[in-house]
């Protein structure tokens, strides 16, 4: 399990640093064990938004991911964590059998602290009075 984005491997993380959003927040990841070999596999990182698959093969990369919102299951079994999303079932198995339980317990927890998305003031599209106030009565500039 990886407890920083800085903790990733070197390729992960370069991707990793261009796919999070500026209100995102890395939570954790994991490395699956469904590669040939060690450096080819699909890492596994939660976000406080998303899931992300970063799936690595020799000189390739791809990238695909779900919100956890939209994420329509997400359990652990026997080690093997099972997701399911867009009418699709994958299966990701670890070298620690405890890591699938792991990954679920960050995403329940990340939807469990759901909260509605800050708004920015600088984004509010309600109209100005003539005396510089908006409509509730707030200050504008």
């Amino acid at each position: 399990m990886y407890q920083s984005v800085d903790r990733l491997p070197r390729r992960v993380r370069k991707r990793m640093r261009s796919l999070l959003m500026a209100d995102e927040r890395f939570v954790t990841a994991a490395t699956a064990t469904d590669g040939l070999l060690d450096r080819w596999a699909t890492h596994l990182v939660v976000t406080d938004q998303r899931l992300l698959l970063v799936k690595l093969v020799g000189f390739e990369s791809s990238v695909s991911g779900v919100r956890l919102d939209r994420l329509d299951a997400c359990r652990a079994e026997s080690g093997t964590l099972r997701l399911a999303f867009s009418y699709d079932t994958y299966g990701y198995g670890f070298d620690d059998s405890e890591t699938a339980g792991e990954i679920v317990a960050a995403v329940e927890r990340q939807r469990d602290d759901e909260t509605e998305p800050a708004t920015d003031p600088a984004l509010d599209l309600r109209p100005e009075s003539e005396d510089g106030e908006d409509e509730t009565g707030a200050e504008t500039e």
